[in-house]
């Protein structure tokens, strides 16, 4: 390869390279704002088997973005100092025993949702609250095989 050659490699990776990195910063722009009008529009996703949520947008093309939220997950452990476990101990009353397990940290029990709504019931939600992570959410796209041919040509 001549040093020409090279030098306009070089060149056109560098371009390639920025080009990818603007168009992943917009690309999470969009997949931000598409997340923003899914949590305004709640009352129109459909539920999914595991807590969370899901909704379907068209684009003018035929595609189709999703925005799935997963279902908050327990949190594998709290720890056994600090205000977090004191709060979660307020929350579970006289049935913090009950309901965690000692480790080196707490772990809820096994049905931990099921036990706390049974002998906590509209309170548990709290605990529940303390004892979860938030659900992560995703932005998915399929393709209209048309639009997908005409881009291809």
């Amino acid at each position: 390869m001549t040093n020409t050659k090279l030098s306009q490699l070089v060149a056109e990776a560098v371009c390639l390279d920025r080009s990818i990195r603007d168009q992943t910063e917009r690309l999470k722009e969009l997949k931000a704002a598409l997340a923003t009008e899914a949590d305004s529009r709640a009352d129109d996703a459909t539920p999914t088997d595991g807590g969370g949520t899901s909704i379907t947008f068209e684009g003018a093309d035929g595609c189709y973005a999703r925005v799935t939220t997963n279902g908050a997950t327990l949190k594998s452990s709290i720890k056994a100092e600090g205000k977090d476990i004191e709060k979660v101990k307020a929350a579970a009353g006289l049935h913090f025993n009950r309901l965690f397990e000692t480790v080196l940290a707490y772990s809820p029990v096994e049905g931990f949702r099921d036990q706390a709504a049974s002998l906590l019931g509209r309170d548990a939600g709290k605990l529940l609250k303390l004892c979860s992570s938030p659900g992560r959410t995703s932005v998915s796209f399929e393709t209209k095989e048309s639009a997908a041919a005409v881009a291809a040509d």
